[in-house]
């Protein structure tokens, strides 16, 4: 990787090297690593990687940029930052226009709107736990966590399941490189796949997301092309890796930690609660903001088009808002995390990802009483970058 000089700007007592793809200090585990450069590192720093850009851990700081569009835009979500990157509505837009968009998405993802897709949710979980019934042993992401919510959400948005392979790598291919124009390539490749998609519902309208917004009024007009390709962008990356990670970092705790998994064996009740405890000590995502205008935080001055990296995990680890932040307990309190974001950002697939989390805890601990991490396998290298992950899960099965 090239040497990036350090700007001006940035004083020599700020300056860090950590690569939020491929750092050594997140080979072996993304959220101890992350821990390690919190207490190594200032709370917000400029790291010369990926064309150099600034990075922060604290979470009052991530708080105010989140909160604060004006001067942290979402419109460039890449680092380094790229012109040509497709946009993603309404991911990638600040307001007022965000939230234009944002009210015509949530339309059809609150939580009464989406209350149906439990029949579906049940069926694949149901159908997939069936398929490891008598083995002895399974690698998690690839039977599960790869598949229940990619079918889902394929079903519901109007992806054709034939393809759930092949959708899926592309967004894991595009996720898991660190070279722009490797990332790129693959964003083209999946744009051309919406392209198709988009044009076959509009010649055939079907009951899905893709056919309804075709056909929304928004703004006393139909949606664009370009618009739909753009909101279509984004439900493909969001819908087909996001809570398969989530759903990765939850059973490999669950593996783990035998006390908590017998607790909430014993009590399904709460598993609503276990789900918001292992999204808060297992956050996964990272987001990116660029700088609007030249402002100052947390004691440093950020140049217009600087690119700050929010480091969302180490909310959910801060003690000063979860005391005894490692632990996971079923019966904790509180909780602060921004697992699914915050501030007019939030996630607005949050509400499907809570029940697809929420199903497969619940059966699979009925299916499944006792497991654990299979000794015998070494584990996987862990994905760094901006949705972080576990490529790969060997678990020991009960006979």
């Amino acid at each position: 990787m090239p040497v990036t000089e350090v700007p001006a700007h940035v004083p020599a007592s700020r300056v860090f090297a950590f690569d939020y793809h491929n750092d050594p200090l997140i080979s072996e585990d993304v959220h101890d690593g992350l821990l390690k450069l919190r207490q190594t590192a200032p709370p917000i720093f400029w790291t010369p990687a990926h064309g150099g850009h600034w990075i922060v851990s604290d979470s009052d700081l991530m708080s105010s940029i989140l909160k604060t569009p004006a001067l942290f835009s979402s419109k460039q979500l890449q680092i380094p930052p790229r012109e040509d990157a497709p946009r993603m509505i309404p991911e990638s837009l600040d307001p007022p226009e965000h939230l234009l968009y944002r009210r015509l998405m949530m339309e059809y993802f609150e939580k009464s709107r989406i209350a149906h897709l439990q029949e579906r949710v049940s069926y694949w979980t149901d159908t997939l736990l069936a398929d490891l019934k008598g083995r002895q042993d399974c690698e998690f992401v690839d039977a599960v966590a790869s598949r229940l919510p990619v079918y889902v959400f394929m079903e519901f948005a109007g992806f054709p399941l034939d393809r759930a392979d092949d959708f899926r790598a592309l967004v894991d291919g595009m996720f898991r490189s660190s070279d722009p124009v490797q990332r790129q390539q693959f964003a083209m490749r999946i744009m051309g796949e919406l392209q198709q998609l988009i044009a076959a519902r509009m010649a055939e309208p079907k009951d899905d997301i893709l056919s309804k917004l075709i056909e929304a009024d928004f703004q006393g007009r139909k949606l664009t092309f370009e618009e739909l390709m753009s909101i279509g962008f984004l439900l493909f990356l969001a819908g087909l890796d996001t809570v398969t990670n989530a759903m990765t970092f939850g059973i490999r705790h669950l593996a783990r930690d035998a006390s908590f998994r017998a607790k909430l064996r014993n009590n399904p009740d709460k598993t609503p609660e276990a789900v918001e405890e292992l999204l808060r000590r297992y956050t996964f995502p990272t987001l990116p903001r660029q700088v609007t205008e030249d402002t100052e935080l947390g004691g440093v001055s950020l140049k217009a088009g600087d690119m700050v990296l929010c480091l969302i995990a180490l909310v959910g680890l801060d003690e000063k808002l979860n005391p005894d932040a490692l632990a996971v307990e079923l019966d904790r309190e509180k909780r602060t995390h921004f697992a699914f974001g915050t501030g007019g950002h939030t996630c607005l697939g949050r509400h499907l990802a809570k029940m697809e989390l929420e199903t497969l805890y619940r059966r699979w601990l009925e299916v499944f009483p006792d497991f654990e991490i299979d000794p015998t396998r070494k584990p996987a290298v862990p994905r760094g970058g901006a949705v972080m992950g576990i490529p790969e899960l060997w678990l020991r099965l009960p006979a």
